[in-house]
């Protein structure tokens, strides 16, 4: 009868600690999993109890990472209600004013309160449609549409997008790119989105008088694209989490947030097979840089060669 007992005194244990094993509890509340230590048996209830720890590791492993996910989300959507209650708010003020006041206002202030509302309305417009592209490429439902394009036209073509706000604001576009570029291997729309934010993202955080830069290197079978301004540049208490979720301005600081814009392009890139990364420059303002697949070496020719020429 003792040596049953000892011989089934592991089978019981292990029995017990399964029925107690709650699939659904946090892994600090679980109770105990047996485990016998490492060469003392070789027999069929040693590798159960094996098996079972493994698989109560993994579990506890999916709901810390779940834990992480949903504190994630819950810190997403707070600061996205932040950023939408903000020109909401001026939004309505502005309007209300307008109906409130409309046959006392002057023409120059009517028109300077629906300039305003207009841009507040345009900035919540960007924010849903930054939603509704980050919720596309999160449901993994999203692929890339890989093809070669030359990386040296698609930057021409951004440049283009922004001349008048750099002009408006006196920031100077530049490109630096050798000659000779290889084409490269990527959704063309995905690294025209990508470059669209990093440059948006540059001229929000460009003083007065101050430079944007894109710049083309290849380096093997890669092209090297860095995005960099002359702006204030990120603290480094707050590079940790900059492409995870948005960025919210601390007490007291620069606000200078990513956001939304950010994750979009960090998504994009992994996409790709390619990851963004911000270069330390020492408070010389922000420098961002991510490379991709070239096709072949130096087939692209850039005889314009805008070197450092303004755009």
């Amino acid at each position: 009868m003792t040596a049953f007992s000892f011989i089934t005194r592991p089978l019981r244990r292990l029995t017990d600690a399964m029925r107690r094993f709650d699939a659904n509890a946090a892994p600090d509340t679980q109770p105990p999993v047996p485990r016998s230590p490492p060469g003392t048996r070789g027999d069929d209830i040693a590798v159960l109890e094996s098996a079972f720890a493994q698989m109560a590791d993994r579990i506890g492993e999916q709901w810390r990472a779940l834990t992480r996910q949903d504190q994630q989300r819950r810190e997403l959507i707070a600061n996205i209600s932040h950023d939408l209650r903000t020109p909401l708010t001026s939004l309505h003020g502005y309007l209300e004013t307008l109906s409130l006041k409309a046959d006392t206002l002057g023409e120059p202030d009517r028109r300077r309160y629906l300039s305003i509302a207009l841009a507040q309305s345009a900035k919540v417009g960007r924010l849903a449609q930054a939603l509704f592209e980050l919720a596309r490429l999160e449901s993994g439902g999203v692929q890339p549409e890989r093809e070669l394009f030359s990386i040296v036209d698609l930057v021409q073509d951004v440049f283009q997008k922004f001349e008048l706000a750099a002009q408006a604001r006196d920031i100077a576009l530049h490109a630096r790119m050798p000659p000779r570029v290889p084409t490269v291997w990527a959704d063309l729309g995905m690294i025209e989105r990508v470059l669209t934010n990093l440059i948006d993202n540059a001229l929000r955080h460009t003083p007065v008088h101050g430079e944007v830069e894109v710049a083309l290197e290849p380096r093997g079978d890669r092209v090297i694209v860095t995005v960099s301004d002359t702006g204030a540049g990120i603290p480094a208490e707050r590079r940790e989490g900059l492409f995870q979720r948005p960025q919210r301005p601390m007490s007291g600081g620069a606000a200078r947030s990513g956001g939304l814009g950010l994750l979009i392009v960090h998504r994009m890139l992994a996409l790709n097979g390619s990851a963004i990364r911000l270069v330390d420059r020492d408070g010389r303002g922000a420098v961002f840089e991510f490379a991709l697949a070239a096709a072949a070496p130096a087939v692209a020719d850039n005889p314009s060669s805008p070197g450092d020429e303004p755009r």
